[in-house]
């Protein structure tokens, strides 16, 4: 039997409509040390499955995952053309292991966003990107001048959509506030970060296609399980106690992991994304994994599988910390 393919949203007033599950095209899945043979295997997995949102970042996994992405979907294209998927790359950011101490160079200056989103284009091997997104920029960096090389090169060609990746709510603020400037947000947002949900609903009454990074709380959310180890379980281990804000979100996550395995409907990861998806303004939840199963287990998420009582426990387990949920 065919499986059914993974239901698509709208993306704000872009006019796109995206797949419910996006595949983040980051983290180890691009580094060197994991095979493109099998990072190969999940992208074409996700595109049999309906997946049409592919986010990658021109800096992410020491330069190498933007490139691996670009080969693979050339080598696709015929069976998956170009025209029917949603590319999504970011620029401004400089160091190569974003992700996993948190301690990134970034540089906005619009000579250096034009120069990245034109190497983007050479390594995905596209004309355009149907998404840029200004990768981590604060309200400060968001000069006129930089608005404006933007718009030209949106009329040049080059990117369709701009976007922003923040985790900051002065940002998402910012963006709510100025309907038109920007068509879509990649936030931080899962069961661990309700206090997102008044700013997700301002973007989206602005218009805005919200997409919802983390959505496994980097996997604080999920069971601890035995298993032989792997060298992406070590890179993902180091990178939750490196990174600030997923050691913020692993202090906080004991409550919500009891309420989680409390639901018996779907395993924990899928109910992680059922609750995110059951936010109407949510586009999309992006997924980034090693594992084709992994993959799998979260295409065949039911939203509606979390019934409301089961929410509402989720709801109750919610006690935030100024840690885990920054200004």
């Amino acid at each position: 039997m065919t499986a059914t393919a993974v239901p698509r949203r709208p993306l704000g007033d872009s006019g796109l409509w995206v797949s419910q599950i996006a595949l983040g095209c980051s983290g180890f899945w691009g580094h060197r040390r994991f095979a493109e043979a099998e990072a190969e295997r999940i992208v074409r997995h996700a595109l049999e499955r309906g997946v049409n949102l592919f986010d990658t970042g021109h800096n992410y996994s020491g330069f190498n995952a933007e490139p691996r992405l670009g080969r693979i979907l050339q080598r696709a294209f015929a069976a998956h053309p170009r025209d029917g998927l949603v590319i999504s790359s970011k620029a401004g950011t400089l160091t190569g292991q974003a992700g996993v101490s948190g301690a990134e160079q970034r540089d906005f200056s619009p000579d250096n966003i034009e120069r990245s989103c034109a190497a983007s284009l050479r390594n995905l091997q596209c004309d355009h990107l149907d998404i840029f997104q200004l990768h981590g920029i604060g309200v400060p960096q968001i000069t006129d001048e930089l608005l404006t090389a933007l718009d030209r090169m949106r009329r040049n060609g080059m990117f369709r959509l701009l976007g922003i990746n923040t985790h900051t709510a002065e940002t998402m603020r910012f963006m709510a506030d100025r309907p038109g400037a920007f068509q879509v947000a990649l936030i931080d947002y899962n069961a661990l970060q309700q206090d997102r949900e008044p700013l997700i609903q301002a973007m989206h009454a602005a218009g805005i296609g919200v997409l919802a990074g983390t959505v496994l709380a980097q996997g604080h959310l999920l069971p601890a399980r035995p298993r032989l180890p792997r060298l992406a379980d070590a890179w993902y281990l180091a990178r939750a106690w490196l990174k600030p804000s997923s050691r913020a979100l692993m202090r906080s996550a004991r409550a919500m992991q009891r309420a989680v395995a409390t639901v018996h409907s779907q395993t924990p990861a899928q109910t992680a994304f059922a609750y995110v998806l059951q936010n109407p303004a949510i586009a999309s939840g992006v997924l980034g994994t090693t594992r084709v199963a992994n993959l799998e287990q979260i295409l065949q998420t039911h939203v509606a599988a979390l019934q409301p009582d089961e929410r509402a426990r989720l709801v109750a387990a919610f006690a935030p910390t100024g840690a885990a949920h920054a200004p």
